[in-house]
C-alpha cells in the first residue's frame, strides 16, 4: 500500500502504536509506515508492469528477484514524500521514529530540522532511534591502515548523487544534535537492542553503524 503526499498534506497514521521509518529505502518491517522519496515508494501498490520496470531501472536490491521486490512493496505501508519538507504527521501522532543511514545524507542544518520534526510528531514519551555511519569507527579504519574503507564513509563513485554523504556523526555530535532538537535520555545502543520494536528486522550494517536512541520528554 502506498500514499503519495503533497507538500503540507498530513497522513492519517491509523491506530496506535504508530511506528514511522524515515528514509526507509527497502529496509522495512510489518506494521511500520515507511516514508521515503525513492522510486520504490512511488511504485508501491502499483501494477506489476510498473513495478517490474522500476526494479530494472533502479537496480533496487538485486538480491531480490522481481517477484520478491513486488512482494516487499505491496505487503508494507509506504508514504512517498521528500523529508526535506518535514514529516507528514500531526503533532504528537507517532509513538516511535526510526531512521537508518539517512541522516548523513542531509547537511547538518537539514539534519537538525529533521530531528526537530521527529520531536514534533512524537507523543510525549515517544522514542526516536537514529542509526548512522559511525565517524569514530571510520577513524579507526584509517588508523589501522584501511584507507579505502575510511574513504568510503565520505565519497562514492559518483554514479548516484543522492547517495553521497553530506554530514558525519560520532556519538557526542549526534547526542548534541538530538539534545538541541529537544530529546532527553539520549543513549548509545547496541545492534538490535533498545526500546524500539522490530530491531531484528530494521537494524543493519552492524560493523559500521552507530545506534542511538532518545526520548521526547513527558
Amino acid at each position: 500500500m502506498a500514499v503519495w503526499v503533497r507538500r503540507g498534506q498530513l497522513v492519517d497514521p491509523g491506530p496506535r502504536p504508530v511506528r514511522v521509518n524515515l528514509g526507509s529505502a527497502l529496509v522495512v518491517a510489518p506494521g511500520w509506515i515507511h516514508v521515503d522519496a525513492s522510486p520504490n515508494a512511488l511504485v508501491a501498490g502499483r501494477g506489476k508492469t510498473v513495478q517490474r520496470l522500476a526494479h530494472r531501472l533502479t537496480g533496487s536490491d538485486l538480491s531480490l528477484d522481481s517477484e520478491g521486490y513486488r512482494s516487499l512493496l505491496n505487503e508494507h505501508r509506504f508514504v512517498h514524500h521528500d523529508l526535506r519538507y518535514g514529516i507528514p504527521f500531526a503533532d504528537g501522532a507517532v509513538d516511535f521514529v526510526y531512521t537508518s543511514h539517512f541522516l548523513e545524507h542531509l547537511d547538518l542544518a537539514a539534519g537538525l530540522s529533521l530531528l526537530r520534526e521527529s520531536h514534533r510528531v512524537l507523543r510525549p514519551g515517544g522514542v526516536i532511534r537514529v542509526c548512522v555511519p559511525d565517524l569514530e569507527k571510520a577513524v579507526q579504519f584509517y588508523l589501522s591502515g584501511d584507507r579505502t574503507r575510511f574513504l568510503s564513509y565520505f565519497f562514492t563513485d559518483g554514479r548516484e548523487v543522492r547517495h553521497r554523504h553530506r554530514s558525519m556523526y560520532d556519538f557526542e555530535t549526534l547526542r548534541k544534535a538530538l539534545g538541541d532538537a529537544g530529546f532527553v535520555d539520549v543513549l548509545k545502543c547496541e545492534f538490535a537492542a533498545g526500546q524500539t520494536p522490530d530491531l531484528e528486522r530494521l537494524d543493519n550494517r552492524s560493523d559500521e553503524t552507530l545506534y542511538v536512541e532518545g526520548v521526547r520528554p513527558e
